[in-house]
């Protein structure tokens, strides 16, 4: 593992009505239309009464269309938030709350489209609707301020977070972040989008999955049969498919390296050296950016993957709470 030091906007408050339920989605939860039926078997309230457990909670962000979110609130101290890649789930940060919660409250949620969190009325899968997301939720717990870490497309909704609420940031963490390179075609240039392009309803097996986590994570041995069963079912969720369709569709990357510029929050970058899905030189890009950034750490992990905190969630978040000890006043 290499660690490498670097030196040393505008502010929004999205200020939005919420109220807290004590129920999960109900099946008159609005699914998107894609023209096609959906190739999904399993219904909102099967995946839910299967997957929540004791720490679940499921919130209606009525100024957000009414997305019905599952979210875990865990530990005490400052605040820190995790949000899951694409494909991901609030569970894929187990390894990480563990540890966190013993000095740090933890707050993670499956964004829209994923996990047990449940559609999105207006079809708005935009990065700007899961910033105005993140506040309400966050209003909601009467947290000001708080640190923001985020892994692959997570990475892209911290970043921009910490990037345009920079009155609210503590500190933004990135692992293996999307949005300066497209993952998997090892490309920095905007892709041109076929708007008349189809919607495909798609239907997971546990084999297909089992190879999918495989790629984004180095250590097989982590490639649990309950990881790759949890993750089979909630992508044959019913209307996932084009949810996750409506969601590609909306992606921009704009200009990744301003927004990283009008962060100010000290902040930590994580990179695995053997990820399959975005080159090891992409870390040292992100670092570059954060020109005005109050800290700069960027920390190489040899052999590393692409999803470093299910692969190796003992180092990533032993160089996290370090990070977050020494940065964070108490």
């Amino acid at each position: 593992m290499k660690q490498l030091q670097l030196g040393s906007a505008f502010s929004l408050a999205g200020l939005l009505t919420l109220s807290a339920l004590s129920l999960p989605a109900a099946a008159t939860d609005f699914t998107p239309s894609c023209g096609a039926p959906s190739a999904g078997t399993i219904t909102r309230e099967e995946i839910v009464a299967k997957y929540a457990d004791e720490n679940s909670k499921f919130i209606r962000l009525e100024g957000n269309d009414g997305i019905n979110l599952h979210y875990k609130d865990q530990g005490s101290g400052p605040a820190v938030l995790l949000i899951h890649s694409s494909g991901g789930d609030l569970k894929d940060w187990d390894g990480w709350v563990k540890e966190l919660a013993t000095s740090y409250r933890v707050i993670r949620f499956d964004l829209p489209a994923f996990g047990l969190t449940g559609p999105v009325p207006s079809r708005n899968y935009s990065i700007d609707r899961y910033l105005t997301l993140v506040d309400s939720l966050m209003d909601n717990l009467g947290i000001e301020h708080f640190t923001i870490a985020g892994t692959s497309y997570g990475g892209l909704v911290a970043f921009r977070y910490a990037g345009t609420r920079t009155d609210r940031v503590d500190a933004l963490i990135l692992q293996n972040s999307a949005g300066i390179e497209y993952g998997g075609h090892k490309g920095t240039k905007e892709r041109k989008r076929d708007p008349n392009k189809p919607f495909v309803p798609v239907a997971w097996t546990t084999e297909k999955m089992e190879a999918t986590m495989k790629d984004g994570i180095n250590d097989h041995s982590r490639v649990t049969p309950e990881m790759v069963q949890r993750k089979t079912d909630y992508w044959n969720v019913i209307g996932r498919d084009c949810e996750a369709f409506v969601a590609t569709n909306m992606y921009e990357r704009g200009n990744p390296q301003r927004v990283l510029s009008h962060v100010k929050a000290p902040s930590l970058v994580l990179w695995g050296e053997h990820g399959k899905g975005l080159s090891p030189e992409t870390g040292k890009l992100f670092a570059d950016a954060l020109t005005n950034a109050e800290s700069v750490k960027l920390v190489m992990y040899e052999g590393g993957g692409h999803l470093m905190h299910l692969g190796r969630p003992e180092a990533t978040v032993k160089d996290v709470k370090a990070f977050l000890d020494s940065t964070i006043t108490k």
